[in-house]
């Protein structure tokens, strides 16, 4: 299903934490060193291959195969990282590899190519992606606030056969080429059966239209087709955000509730989510027949129309979940998504 890959792809977006411009790991044109500092005790390093020589102006997105799949079912408790200048976001996701797929794999790949046929390089069915659950990202270089974790007690779950592929997007505004860097830092654990586990849960809009010098909003509603357990709600938007919420509208004409308003938005806030909460023992409950609305406004200041993924429009958090394929529904564009889809 094209659309749900999109989303999961895209919408990696710094949950878990934010990236620092740590002055290593390769050397950019300009002459900037990469250092990022040693991982915490208890986390594993994945380190991104090099993305030598990204022009100015340059908006690339490669993935990387970066870690065999597991042999066992695996627990992730936590995720940190960091990120060389210009970065815009370095996301970990589960895949399960197809023929030939080997880690080390490095290859061009944007929103739009997420999908069963979905290629990397130009050719076609030249990596086939399948995208699965979303591990944490990190981002917006020059960060160095804490990272966000789930709840005590709270996991999300890595399934034997699984391995990790990176998402990692660049933006160079500056004047010379420059190389782009990441590492991540997951904490894994072995699976404890005393853990909930959590799932991603977004309500994204890909339909908007931000016209150049002008004020723009818009909304996306998404009817809910099952209860979902919400413990965590953000909304996320990129630098040309004013203001976001997403809000649940009761199904037959109830009370509407809000997951999570942001009057004033900045762009710090990209990669540096602030979090709705709700006790894991008395999560928010969507019931079926709900309405989901998200709500964002923009000013783009710049002489060019707009469009996703240059800008966002996602309420975006984590969801309790259950079963053997740990996700949780999604909704991209008004469709809703079930779980394990």
């Amino acid at each position: 299903m094209q659309s749900s890959c999109i989303s999961s792809a895209i919408i990696a977006l710094a949950l878990f934490g934010c990236g620092s411009d740590h002055g290593g790991v390769g050397t950019s044109s300009s002459a900037e060193t990469f250092n990022p500092p040693p991982p915490l005790d208890g986390y594993t390093r994945l380190v991104a291959a090099t993305i030598h020589d990204v022009p100015p102006a340059g908006d690339i997105t490669y993935c990387q195969y970066a870690m065999a799949p597991f042999d066992h079912d695996v627990d992730v408790l936590a995720m940190n990282g960091y990120q060389s200048k210009y970065g815009h976001h370095a996301a970990a996701f589960t895949y399960t590899p197809q023929p030939g797929e080997q880690p080390g794999g490095s290859f061009p790949c944007m929103g739009t190519e997420f999908g069963a046929s979905g290629t990397g390089d130009g050719g076609a069915d030249a990596h086939s992606l399948s995208m699965g659950a979303f591990l944490g990202a990190v981002g917006g270089a020059g960060g160095g606030t804490p990272p966000v974790t789930l709840p005590e007690g709270v996991a999300l779950r890595l399934k034997k056969g699984s391995g990790i592929m990176l998402n990692l997007h660049y933006l160079n505004t500056g004047e010379e080429a420059i190389d782009g860097n990441a590492v991540l830092d997951l904490k894994f654990a072995d699976p404890d059966p005393s853990r909930k586990l959590a799932a991603m849960f977004i309500n994204l809009n890909l339909g908007f239209d931000l016209p150049a010098s002008t004020n723009t909003t818009s909304s996306i509603d998404c009817v809910a087709q099952s209860e979902v357990q919400i413990i965590m709600m953000s909304n996320h938007m990129h630098e040309f955000g004013t203001s976001a919420s997403t809000e649940v509208h009761r199904a037959g004409g109830g009370a509407v509730d809000g997951l999570r308003a942001d009057p004033t938005w900045s762009s710090d806030m990209s990669f540096n989510p602030t979090f709705a909460r709700w006790p894991v023992d008395a999560p928010f409950l969507l019931h079926t027949g709900d309405t989901v609305r998200t709500t964002c406004n923009w000013n783009n200041t710049t002489a060019k129309a707009i469009q996703f993924p240059r800008e966002m429009c996602v309420g975006v958090g984590f969801a309790l979940t259950t079963g053997e394929n740990p996700t949780a529904p999604i909704c991209t564009n008004g469709t809703w998504v079930p779980q394990g889809l």
